[in-house]
């Protein structure tokens, strides 16, 4: 510790972390130190797990490829994790049996993921055929639909009429084919009109000659000229003849 005396360490498990916005996170090979009045998370810790630390501007982002696993507030050049709730393994009621554990489950599942108070509700109006809920276990999937993501960013650009700025994109391969043995398509979305215009493919090497295409047709009926297109910058949009 900072006055160089040893803290005994009791025991090494993993504990739940509730954040402000209802997602949980899990902390693996946490040591337990009764001696400690303060709960206390290594960022070095955090980085041998895998996750990247960012510290900006008073804020603390702790990520784990495009997704943001923890945030912290700084305060007294000490950053706190952000409204979290320490959630102890032994949150279900001892008086919930193995069979009520069961069906909360299967009800949360089959009611798209619904939340703890909703089936509570639903389960006092008797809607659960009789099913007296319980705390619902740790739900992985609940988890990865509440992730958030870290924002992307933000690029301006100027659109003063049709044909400007165009998006694209291309979609496929498609497990089934279509009536025609399609497997791919290609989207050109105007900017300013919205207007989506779609072309099928067999294979994604059609993805230019579609281009041209379309380019053809909207510039003859415009009679503009295509300025900017927008593309992922991939090279299906390339061949010999570009």
């Amino acid at each position: 510790m900072g006055n160089d005396n040893p803290c005994k360490t009791a025991g090494i498990g993993s504990i739940k972390l509730r954040n402000h916005d209802g997602s949980t996170r899990i902390l693996w090979d946490v040591q337990y130190v009764p001696k400690l009045k303060k709960n206390l998370i290594s960022l070095g810790a955090l980085e041998i797990k895998g996750l990247v630390v960012i510290m900006r501007d008073g804020i603390l982002k702790a990520t784990s490829g495009a997704l943001v696993m923890m945030n912290g507030v700084r305060r007294n050049n000490l950053y706190y994790y952000q409204r979290s709730t320490v959630v102890g393994t032994s949150t279900a009621t001892t008086s919930s049996t193995k069979k009520d554990v069961e069906a909360t489950k299967l009800w949360h599942m089959r009611l798209v993921h619904d939340g703890e108070k909703s089936l509570q509700i639903l389960a006092k109006q008797g809607l659960l055929k009789g099913t007296k809920t319980c705390k619902l276990e740790f739900c992985e999937h609940c988890v990865l639909g509440k992730q958030q993501r870290v924002k992307f960013g933000t690029a301006i650009h100027y659109t003063k009429d049709i044909l400007d700025y165009v998006h694209s994109d291309v979609w496929g391969p498609a497990k089934t084919p279509s009536i025609g043995s399609r497997h791919y398509f290609v989207t050109f979305v105007d900017d300013i009109s919205r207007r989506v215009c779609v072309f099928t493919m067999k294979h994604k090497d059609e993805v230019l000659g579609s281009f041209l295409k379309w380019k053809a047709q909207v510039e003859n009926h415009k009679g503009r000229k295509i300025k900017v297109l927008r593309t992922d910058n991939v090279g299906k949009y390339k061949s010999d003849r570009s």
